[in-house]
């Protein structure tokens, strides 16, 4: 699968989440999303990261070895200052995992 655009990268309202939006050439949404498990201000916890079609709602779960590689992916489309923030933030995430 091939990266068209990062449509956004964010922290979800859900608590935390972070999350990088992207269309890929199948012409689906997906999200690259490090799920909120319990919110501190000084220490987040996140559960393991997931890929997410938001066009099917199809969810699967990802090793920290595979998020690192989507990342890297990613990272070439975030140009942003307060988005490349939220990337560092989940390469730091598995960066602590692996």
């Amino acid at each position: 699968m091939e990266i068209n655009h990062v449509l956004s990268v964010e922290v979800l309202r859900d608590g935390g989440s972070l999350v990088v939006s992207f269309q890929s050439d199948d012409s689906c949404e997906y999200w690259l999303m490090f799920p909120i498990e319990s919110f501190d201000l000084k220490s987040p916890v996140f559960k393991e990261p997931v890929l997410v079609n938001r066009t099917t709602s199809i969810e699967v779960g990802l090793s920290y070895n595979s998020a690192q590689a989507w990342l890297n992916r990613l990272a070439t489309f975030i140009v942003e200052p307060e988005q490349k923030k939220v990337l560092s933030k989940m390469q730091g995430i598995v960066n602590e995992n692996t």
